[in-house]
Parts: C-alpha cells; sequence; structure tokens
C-alpha cells in the first residue's frame, strides 16, 4: 500500500483531464469547489487513502483540465464527462466525494449511472432557489480582464479571501458576514493561484452549479447518498430544506475532523473491483503533450511534441524561475521537425521540490538528468533558455558524451562578478502576504525588468531600448507559472546569477551555438559568452517562436 499522491494526464475524446491518486482499494473520485482546482482536496485525499484508491480530478476549465467544448454546459454535462474520464481509466464502479460544484456533479453522476456509483458523498450540496441563482450568476461571477497595471491580481487574491469573510463575496454587510475564520496564507495563496490558472473560463463551471437543480435531484437519486454540510459552510443552512427521507450528515468543522468523518462514510458503500494503473497520456493534435516521470522522492513534468523516432531529441530547459509552459509555441515550432522534450526543474512549473531539495543550478542538472535517464534518453540536443542556459551548460559538462550540442539562448553571461553582486538584491520576496501585495510585487517585478537594467535601477542611462515584452496577458502567465512555487523564486534567481557559467563554459568542450533576440533579458551579454566559446556561431534572431526554431533547426546536425 502506498499514500504517496502521484499527478497524471489522461485524454479523454481530444480533452486533457489532469488527475492525481493516492492509496489502494476500493476506488473515490474526488471532485473540487470552483474556483480551484484538485489539489483542494490534497487533505482528505490523504485520509481516504488509507482506505481507498483515492483520485481527485481538476474539473473542466481548472487547475490543467480543458474546458468542455460546450458554450454553457450544464452539471450534467460535466457528470457525463467524468463518465468518459473513469471508462478512459479503465474504472467500471467508484463512490463519488464532491465539494459544491464538485458535489453537484457527484450527485448528477450517482442519479445518471446508478450501476457505476457506490455511493455519492457531498460536502456542501448546493441547493438554490431560482431568483438566488440568477442573482448570482450576474453578480457573483465577475469577468477577469487582465490590465495593463496587474490590478486584476489584487482583485483575484481579495475576492477568493472575502468568500471566507462574507456570503455571497460581494455582501459586505454585517448581515452577510461569514460564520468561519479566513484560512491561513498557504490556503489562500494556492486558492488564489487557482483562480488565476481557470482565468476567465472560471465562469463556465461555476455557472452550472448556480443553474443546477438540486432539491429536485434528490428524489431521482437510487443509490446511497449522504448530504453532508459542516458549521460555517455557505450551503450548512440549507439542511432544512432536505426531504424527511434523505441522508444529511453534520460533517465537523475542521478539517481533518470533516475528512475523517467522511471517510468512515465512504465505507459504508465501498465501489466494487479494482483501479488498473495509471496510463500514460495520449497525444492531442498540434498541442505539446504533458506526462510526468517519476524519479524516487517527486515527479517531474515532462511536455513533448514531434514524433518519437530515430532523429537525436531536442531536451528545452526552461528560463528559470519559470517553467516550459511559456515555452510552448517554440516547443511545437521545434517538434515539427524533430522530437523535442522540455522539462520543468523541481521547484518550478508543475514540477515537485522535494524536502530539503536545494534550489541550485548543479541540484536541477542532476534531478534533469535522473528524469531523461528515467525516459531513457541516452543521446540528446540541449537547449537552454534565458537562465535556463545555466542548468544546460552544467548538464554539457557533467555528461559531455551523451549532449550532441549545446544551443544557448540568451545566457546570463554577466562578467566574473557581476552576477554575485546583483543576486542579494536582484529578486524580491513572492512569498504570500495577508493583503496579496506579493501578487503585485511580482507583476512589477517581471514588467520593469522588461524597462531598465537592473530593474531597480530606474534611470534614463539604464532604459533598456527594446520594445518591452508587457503585455498583460504575457505578463499574467509568466505570473501564474512563478506563483506556482512562490518559496523558490528568490534562491532560483540567486543561484543562477552566483552560477559561474562562463568559466563553466569555457571548460564544456561540446559543439556550442549562442542566439539571442533584441528583446531577451540577458541579449547584452552575449557577446561574453561568444569570447570564451571561440568559434561558435552567434544567431541574432526575430523574437518569434518560428524565428528561434529556424534558426535553431539551421545549426543542428543530425
Amino acid at each position: 500500500m502506498t499514500n504517496r499522491v502521484t499527478r497524471h494526464f489522461v485524454n479523454v475524446e481530444g480533452r486533457r483531464v489532469h488527475y492525481s491518486r493516492a492509496g489502494d482499494g476500493p476506488p473515490v473520485v474526488m471532485l473540487h469547489a470552483s474556483p480551484v482546482s484538485g489539489k483542494a482536496m490534497s487533505l482528505p485525499q490523504e485520509v481516504f487513502a488509507a482506505n481507498h484508491t483515492a483520485i481527485a480530478f481538476d474539473n473542466p476549465g481548472f487547475g490543467l483540465s480543458d474546458l468542455l467544448a460546450l458554450e454553457q454546459p450544464e452539471i450534467g454535462d460535466l457528470a457525463d464527462a467524468l463518465a468518459k474520464t473513469l471508462d478512459a481509466l479503465g474504472i467500471a464502479q467508484t463512490a463519488v466525494y464532491g465539494r459544491h460544484t464538485g458535489a453537484a456533479i457527484g450527485v448528477e453522476f450517482a442519479r445518471r449511472y446508478p450501476e457505476r456509483c457506490s455511493l455519492a458523498l457531498s460536502d456542501g450540496f448546493p441547493l438554490w432557489a431560482s431568483g438566488v441563482a440568477e442573482d448570482r450568476i450576474k453578480s457573483y461571477l465577475t469577468p477577469i480582464v487582465p490590465t495593463w497595471d496587474g490590478a486584476h491580481l489584487t482583485w483575484i487574491w481579495l475576492r477568493y479571501r472575502d468568500q471566507f469573510v462574507f456570503w455571497p463575496w460581494h455582501g459586505r454587510s454585517a448581515d452577510k458576514r461569514a460564520d468561519q475564520d479566513v484560512p491561513d496564507l498557504d490556503f489562500l495563496q494556492r486558492g488564489a493561484l487557482e483562480f488565476l490558472e481557470a482565468g476567465d473560463g472560471y465562469r463556465v463551471g461555476y455557472a452550472a452549479a448556480f443553474r443546477y437543480k438540486g432539491l429536485e435531484t434528490i428524489s431521482q437519486v437510487k443509490v446511497p447518498a449522504c448530504y453532508g454540510n459542516r458549521p460555517g459552510d455557505s450551503q450548512f443552512k440549507t439542511m432544512a430544506m432536505y426531504p424527511p427521507e434523505a441522508w444529511t450528515a453534520e460533517i465537523p468543522r475542521e478539517a481533518y475532523p470533516a475528512a475523517v468523518a467522511e471517510r468512515e462514510i465512504l465505507g459504508k458503500h465501498p465501489a466494487k473491483g479494482e483501479v488498473p494503473p495509471a496510463i500514460p497520456c495520449g497525444d492531442l493534435p498540434d498541442r505539446t503533450t504533458l506526462d510526468y516521470v517519476d524519479l524516487d522522492d517527486s515527479q517531474m513534468l515532462v511536455r513533448r511534441f514531434g514524433e518519437q523516432d530515430s532523429r537525436t531529441a531536442l531536451v528545452l530547459i526552461p528560463d528559470l524561475p519559470g517553467s516550459t509552459a511559456l515555452h510552448d509555441d517554440l516547443i511545437k515550432a521545434l517538434g515539427r521537425h524533430r522530437p523535442v522534450i522540455a522539462l520543468d526543474p523541481p521547484g518550478h512549473g508543475e514540477s515537485d521540490s522535494a524536502p530539503g531539495f536545494e534550489q541550485t543550478v548543479e541540484s536541477w542538472a542532476a534531478r534533469v538528468v535522473e528524469a531523461l535517464d528515467r525516459l531513457g534518453v541516452r543521446r540528446f540536443h540541449l537547449l537552454g533558455m534565458g537562465t535556463g542556459a545555466t542548468v544546460a551548460v552544467e548538464i554539457a559538462h557533467r555528461i559531455r558524451s551523451r549532449v550532441a550540442s549545446l544551443i544557448l539562448n540568451a545566457p546570463p553571461s554577466l562578467a566574473p562578478g557581476e552576477g554575485a553582486a546583483l543576486a542579494p538584491r536582484y529578486a524580491p520576496s513572492i512569498l504570500p502576504e495577508w493583503d496579496g501585495t506579493h501578487m503585485a510585487r511580482l507583476w512589477h517585478h517581471l514588467r520593469d525588468q522588461e524597462l531598465w537594467w537592473p530593474w531597480f535601477d530606474r534611470r534614463r542611462a539604464t532604459m533598456r531600448r527594446t520594445d518591452p515584452r508587457i503585455g498583460a496577458e504575457e505578463l499574467t502567465a509568466r505570473v501564474r507559472e512563478a506563483m506556482k512555487h512562490p518559496e523558490t523564486y528568490r534562491p532560483a534567481w540567486e543561484a543562477v546569477l552566483t552560477y559561474p557559467l562562463l568559466a563553466r563554459l569555457a571548460a564544456t568542450a561540446v559543439p556550442t551555438v549562442l542566439m539571442t533576440a533584441p528583446g531577451d533579458l540577458f541579449a547584452r551579454f552575449i557577446d561574453q559568452a561568444a569570447e570564451v566559446c571561440p568559434g561558435a556561431p552567434v544567431l541574432r534572431v526575430g523574437d518569434t517562436a518560428e524565428e528561434r526554431a529556424a534558426a535553431i533547426l539551421s545549426h543542428l546536425p543530425g
């Protein structure tokens, strides 16, 4: 038996679904509330995994799962999508546990597929009068529109926090005060980030829950269904609305006792049959394939594109701190001509950071090599993007016989001592703050990097003269990826700025290509890299993924 949580993707009729699983035994599917993701289920998943195979899905449009291809899906559509996902995973029958939106999906799944559901357990099943539901959709589900100044980030933080202060969140009067504590910073950080991940699409699944005729459904469910509610929850006062024959339960207010009580209820009607092992994620047309490689103590996200054939693969290391998601267009442009494998190093993007793992270039390089070994990748071309060039150089230095060539895009090739002098003050802390200012701080750090070098020296003499990459959508994506691991942001910058890149590069006997676009952060330092790589081509390219890919491919042997 293992209670270790592992994460996976599965493709379901052309749609990507993300989920995690832990434990052994009869399955219980876990469906989260809006606007968060399956990560919100981490505590009950740990508790349930003692007796079950606990599988937590990202609902359509949340976390890393795609939206349904419907303009206005209803809860029934989401329940049907769940059934198809279980088909893809080979799960014939399951218990279902859901919170709020997830509770509606779970109960509707039980109604539609009674032979496939041993028990539906809800934690805050949504019951709305029709007029209230219509008002909620109009006033509760505010559109999210990224703005040039990053103000939408503060709105998201306070909007998410205030749903624990008022009910509804926009009530803001004494009679609307919520009967609960404001969660701790880690909880708020996770929820606000998942809200940001869903973006304006959060309104799609959320609205379906408000439109759902929950009260009418209860009498139609023919399998055991327990409707649990916790004191302090927004749905707790609806317990008086249930028909007398409904199985209701008052669940403890606190999270851990609640999960223990819910595990006991789940044990009354376990599902039949075993849960097959997780299956590899299949490809989707013109989209990168996402999956995880299992390491001894963690998982690393792998993003692939291109035919996995006899051609030597190109391995991409992303700009750090950051993730491969920010290079998706480049990965596809390259992958149309040869296989590309891109990895999020530990503590970045969707890759875990194992307990005690040090955020250093050397540690990242060692884990990337370990992942490539697990994937069976023996010889490869190596592309380092921006600060990711430090990791690429370290890998090439360590296992040079396996690296066919080294391509460095705008490496941070500062003169000796220059990076070390910058490191202590270069990156601000983005650890969560109670008022959400850490998100605004990151936004303006990333924005000012495009306007001055270094970003904190805001004088005419230090002005960057290239077109700044400060579009609201682009900056929002960069904030989103960095905020997945706020604790690694400053250490990552310190690691790449203090790494002896020029000395290490000079000692790395691997065919090397240098390239940069004018707007790259470290474009001004490309000549310093060229000085220690005599004979290395220096490619000055345009800023699009297609232009970069064409330049790389034209200098890529074999």
